[in-house]
């Protein structure tokens, strides 16, 4: 599958480390993805990445080459020889204490993702320990790419395939949404279009910064005057630091894939953190057709309800929002019998802190709290790694 490019400009994507100096109150983070760049990870992890190869986890996982890394872990391809199926193995490495956030983190991602159990979804298998106490997940292998990488590569896509990936997607929120979870860092890197049988099938990655509107106090780990998720794909609500976000937060993220997808071009750009939370707090965006004229008017609208600045405009729930590009799609119509429960719209706008780092500065989510400033995203910039190499055996 091949895409125009339409918009010459192409946006580098950073790979956001953290900051040299931060300001006080301030914390960072990264998790690792099996299609993370190896390039990313401090001299600790790297180290490490070889250590493992060749050893058999829980007498059945068989260690193979690795897959990527990042500032806290590392993924290797692996076989569950008992059954040869090929699996990736992530493992939490480094900045993870027995029963500390990082450790809670990882296994509350690992456990979001398996209790959803939708096909557009990555799956986790199984959880587990190694001899030195580090946590690790056993995950679906995925072969393909992540959408950013199509983007960053081709620019504009094509309709149709943009329109397919966001009708997986939106399956996939919506499944997490009728169980009360906001994924919260909905972006192209999240997205991974999985390559399987002369099929692309999207996968949404990382539930690791997820918030769970059903029982806020076992699954969500966001304190008080938090921002987390990408600065690109922020609502307005998230740029405000608003508490309460619901689940329209991720209709806001999912209208920005597609207006990224569909144009090249991010809506909202600044050079620095606090000019980039302005212009989504106080400007709207330019209208798709502006960047390509043959889209559809009732794409752009679709797009541009996504992207309303008042959650009360965007689409209440993930279902209505596919309905709409299926209409546009021309596809018959359908529902969801499965009720949507979320939390009262109680919130309490909490203004962004001054910084003066830069976007390329800033590891993704920035995190100021008078209460505990502790939250951390787990996520970081993912890029591929022999994109194009399948499972042997």
């Amino acid at each position: 599958m091949t895409g125009k490019q339409l918009v010459p400009e192409q946006r580098k994507r950073v790979s956001a480390p953290p900051p040299k100096v931060a300001g006080p109150g301030y914390q960072w983070a990264h998790s690792v993805h099996p299609y993370s760049d190896p390039s990313d990870a401090d001299p600790e992890a790297t180290r490490s990445m070889g250590s493992l190869t060749g050893q058999v986890l829980e007498g059945k996982y068989l260690i193979a080459e690795p897959l990527g890394r990042g500032g806290m872990g590392v993924v290797y391809r692996a076989e569950n020889t008992r059954i040869g199926k090929q699996v990736a193995i992530k493992i939490l490495l480094r900045g993870y204490a027995k029963g500390g956030e990082s450790e809670r983190r990882f296994l509350r991602e690992a456990r979001i993702a398996g209790s959803i159990g939708h096909p557009n979804i990555v799956e986790v298998f199984d959880l587990g320990t190694l001899e030195n106490g580090a946590p690790y997940q056993v995950m679906e292998l995925l072969e393909g790419a992540t959408l950013a990488a199509r983007i960053r590569h081709e620019g504009a896509l094509p309709i149709d395939e943009v329109l397919d990936h966001a009708e997986q997607v939106l399956s996939a929120l919506e499944a997490a949404h009728e169980r009360g979870i906001v994924h919260r860092d909905l972006k192209p890197e999240n997205v991974f279009l999985h390559e399987r049988a002369h099929t692309v099938i999207a996968k949404l990655l990382d539930f690791g910064v997820s918030k769970s509107l059903l029982n806020d106090h076992t699954l969500s780990l966001t304190q008080t005057g938090v921002v987390v998720g990408t600065p690109y794909y922020l609502a307005p609500e998230q740029a405000r630091g608003e508490r309460g976000v619901d689940h329209r937060v991720d209709i806001w993220a999912m209208g920005i894939v597609l207006y990224e997808a569909l144009t090249g071009s991010l809506p909202f750009r600044a050079d620095n953190y606090n000019a980039l939370m302005a212009k989504i707090l106080n400007t709207r965006p330019a209208p798709p057709r502006s960047l390509r004229p043959h889209l559809p008017d009732a794409l752009e609208n679709v797009i541009l309800k996504a992207l309303s600045f008042d959650p009360l405009r965007r689409f209440q729930t993930a279902d209505e929002m596919l309905a709409a590009i299926r209409s546009v799609r021309g596809k018959p119509q359908r529902s969801s019998d499965r009720p949507f429960r979320s939390l009262p719209d109680a919130r309490a706008p909490l203004a962004p802190q001054p910084s003066d780092h830069t976007l390329s500065d800033l590891t993704i989510s920035v995190v100021q709290g008078p209460d505990d400033p502790t939250e951390i995203s787990d996520s970081f910039q993912y890029s591929e790694i022999d994109a194009g190499r399948k499972s042997r055996g």
